[in-house]
């Protein structure tokens, strides 16, 4: 859900800047100011489809409560704008690319020996992909004055955003024939035990190889 919603806004957006949904300035700026507020919080949430404990999950959610706190902070100091935006995209970037690359090596190497794994790897490597390109297109953009650069910064965000989208897409297929099989399997097992019923567990006391040493 927070993966859709990401990309629903972003392209949304993207759409309303290239002129392709026609809007005035007064309502596309307000749209691209609030996708980017959006950005790091939605990834988060989504990357917590990706995490291996209760600790993991916990630390991301505080991670969010805390990027939500830090935005509000920046909005009351610096208002609706632009400048807000420089301000939280760095910090953005930074915390969702270290957390996307830890759950890359993890996927990674897990897909190397196992071939289920396959899906969440492309899926992170999608998002860590993105965000290594958008460190260099928040550089460019917002930190070099020559316009040239900042139109050629734009032209990278679209390419690479297409081709993450791309890749997304292609792990999201494997990974949901994946739960699809996990699913049949499931059910094979609820018919199975339905028609010939659960299997007999041996009594732990009636269990030979339990015996106490006087026999019984």
């Amino acid at each position: 859900m927070a993966l859709s919603i990401y990309y629903l806004v972003a392209g949304f957006y993207n759409l309303m800047d290239q002129n392709v949904i026609r809007v005035p300035i007064w309502f596309s700026r307000p749209i691209g100011i609030i996708n980017n507020l959006l950005d790091a919080p939605l990834i988060l949430l989504f990357l917590i489809f990706f995490s291996t404990s209760s600790q993991m999950t916990k630390r991301i959610k505080t991670t969010i409560f805390l990027f939500f706190a830090f935005e509000a902070i920046v909005l009351l100091i610096c208002g609706f704008n632009v400048r807000t935006v420089k301000i939280v995209l760095g910090p953005d970037i930074a915390i969702i690319l270290a957390v996307s690359f830890l759950f890359f090596l993890r996927n990674v190497r897990l897909a190397i020996t196992n071939q289920k794994s396959l899906g969440k790897a492309i899926m992170i490597s999608s998002v860590l992909l993105s965000y290594c390109i958008f460190s260099l297109v928040y550089i460019f953009f917002y930190f070099v004055k020559d316009k040239q650069y900042k139109n050629d910064a734009r032209l990278v965000y679209y390419l690479v955003t297409i081709l993450s989208v791309l890749l997304m897409a292609l792990g999201i297929i494997i990974e949901n024939k994946r739960i699809k099989k996990l699913d049949e399997l499931k059910h094979t097992r609820k018919e199975l035990a339905t028609l010939y019923g659960e299997p007999k567990k041996t009594p732990f006391n009636k269990d030979s190889r339990f015996l106490r040493a006087d026999g019984f």
